[in-house]
């Protein structure tokens, strides 16, 4: 039966484990000391290492002949342990046995002594997912156990443990494994099982595990399985779904020194491979961040992640930006991770997210033409066409104060009065439309901005702004009074008085949807040719 490498290469003993080296070191005092405790709580992120901790620690406690405070594996304890049904050492999955009734078994039986070595260890995983009951069960035993006794509690999510279970334990903390950690690692492994893999694919699996090793193992297994064990850079990029960093940097390039043009056409070409746009964002957060770096600190600290190369093309491209425009397009890209978990649409939210970050000399100099759903942009249009206000006659009205109609009230009362608002002019119902979904998002209503950021047709008419919806999902989330009241509530703020429609239009298909959206982030006018 195969074995997958993290289970195949599985750390027997404690100097075998990575990036832990202040919870192994300690561990191994306590064991040469006989110092041994009665309960102990190893909590991290997944994947670094916790439960094979636990498991070295549970049999060097009862390892006749310790070797350097790690079990030596040759002893009749030591083999007798090794085996998975041992009844000296009990694993338990709380978050499948998390109620009092199982925890009252668990006491009844830890009465009984061991009977191979010195202590009878319970390794208890995932123990945040007791239920109260079970944890008031467990204080007493936790507390004054048998002498045999050794209890190991895991859990990912220290902060949902009672007070009362911390104050019994001995606490260790393990840490996110780095990258050059996990890439040593990985290359020993291949070694051993004669799987071939170049330096930048070893490097890719790394930084995509995210500090567990575990993730990193699973990882190099299914890019071994697809590569027949010959293992390219290209290879792992098509298992993880990702962009290769030629990709992500033309990318951001393409952003930064604003040709829109490349943007979408690259940007296309991720859409139509496949790829994770929720990552494709992640990557853009980073480039942009490597940049900051290299311009702030130099380029030894990204050394590490690319190759002399495209080292040498980010730090002429870091020169070009202030420290300023570079924080910038971070922070934008860092701000849609949690909208693009709920968008459904994250590529329209990428495409606007970029170019929002466009200078305003750009977006006056801009016309959109779009065909067949691909963007191409024409900068030679002449400037006449561009920012046509939408219902002159309805602007010049608003903007007149004998014709304004300020006698209605709003309906509801937590709303301002309309007798409290500054009217101002009217912009075109492009310009309006980005600017209540730039106020909603600056206020933090996260879900709304996803609802409304989908939208792309609204229409000023008769001192009332017709909001478009495609589909009933959205159309039923916006009826609700509370989101309702907040869009009317966002105009008033802005100084506008007037009342907001909704429309249910299922005859609005993604294209249109899209050009709309675009018309009112840019504030241009979209053509649409054959």
């Amino acid at each position: 039966m195969y074995l997958a490498l993290y289970r195949k290469y599985r750390p027997t003993t404690f100097d075998k484990i990575v990036g832990q080296e202040h919870v192994t070191k300690t561990l191994r005092n306590q064991i040469l000391n006989d110092q041994i405790g009665h309960a102990y709580l190893f909590c991290g992120s997944r994947g670094t290492g916790k439960t094979t901790c636990a498991k070295v620690f549970a049999r060097a406690i009862n390892c006749q002949h310790p070797v350097d405070g790690s079990p030596c594996g040759e002893c009749e304890v030591c083999k007798a342990l090794k085996e998975n049904n041992a009844i000296d050492i009990i694993e338990i999955d709380a978050a499948s046995n998390n109620g009092v009734e199982e925890i009252r078994d668990l006491r009844e039986k830890v009465k009984y002594p061991p009977t191979v070595g010195r202590y009878k260890v319970y390794i208890i995983d995932e123990v945040h997912m007791l239920t109260a009951s079970a944890f008031n069960a467990l204080l007493k035993t936790l507390e004054e156990p048998p002498t045999h006794a050794v209890f190991i509690l895991a859990t990912t999510e220290v902060h949902r443990l009672p007070a009362t279970i911390l104050s019994r334990v001995l606490r260790f903390d393990f840490k996110l494994i780095n990258t050059q950690t996990i890439a040593k690692l990985l290359t020993d492994i291949f070694k051993q099982s004669n799987i071939i893999a170049e330096e930048s694919a070893i490097n890719l699996i790394a930084t995509a595990g995210q500090g567990s090793v575990r993730d990193a193992l699973s990882i190099a297994d299914m890019c071994a399985s697809f590569s027949n064990n010959n293992i390219k850079y290209d290879d792992v990029v098509s298992v993880l779904g990702v962009s290769d960093k030629q990709t992500i940097y033309n990318l951001g390039s393409a952003i930064l020194e604003e040709r829109i043009k490349d943007f979408f056409t690259e940007f296309t070409n991720i859409v139509k491979a496949g790829k994770n746009l929720l990552v494709t964002a992640n990557d853009l957060t980073k480039f942009f961040r490597d940049l900051l770096v290299i311009k702030t600190c130099g380029d030894d600290l990204a050394k590490n992640e690319y190759n002399d190369e495209m080292l040498g093309k980010l730090k002429s491209l870091a020169e070009k930006f202030d420290v300023a425009k570079l924080n910038e397009a971070m922070q934008a890209f860092s701000q849609i991770e949690a909208e693009l978990k709920y968008s459904l649409n994250p590529q329209l939210l990428i495409e606007t997210t970029a170019l929002g970050l466009l200078s305003a000399d750009v977006k006056k100099k801009l016309t959109i033409q779009a065909s067949r759903g691909e963007i191409v942009f024409d900068k030679e249009t002449k400037d006449q066409n561009l920012n046509q206000p939408c219902h002159t006659d309805l602007q010049k009205q608003t903007e007149n104060p004998k014709n304004q109609d300020l006698s209605k009230q709003a309906e509801n009362k937590d709303l301002p009065k309309q007798d409290d608002i500054t009217p101002k002019p009217l912009p075109n119902e492009r310009v309006l439309w980005g600017r209540m979904l730039l106020n909603i998002k600056k206020q933090g209503n996260i879900l709304l901005h996803s609802v409304c950021v989908e939208l792309g047709k609204v229409k000023l008419e008769n001192q009332t702004l017709k909001i478009f919806v495609p589909d009933v999902i959205n159309y039923e989330t916006l009826k609700k009074p509370q989101n309702y009241n907040y869009l009317v509530d966002t105009l008033h703020k802005l100084g506008y008085n007037l009342n907001i429609e909704l429309v249910l239009d299922e005859t609005i298909n993604n294209e249109q949807n899209k050009i709309n959206q675009l018309e009112h982030i840019l504030g241009v006018k979209i053509e649409l040719t054959n």
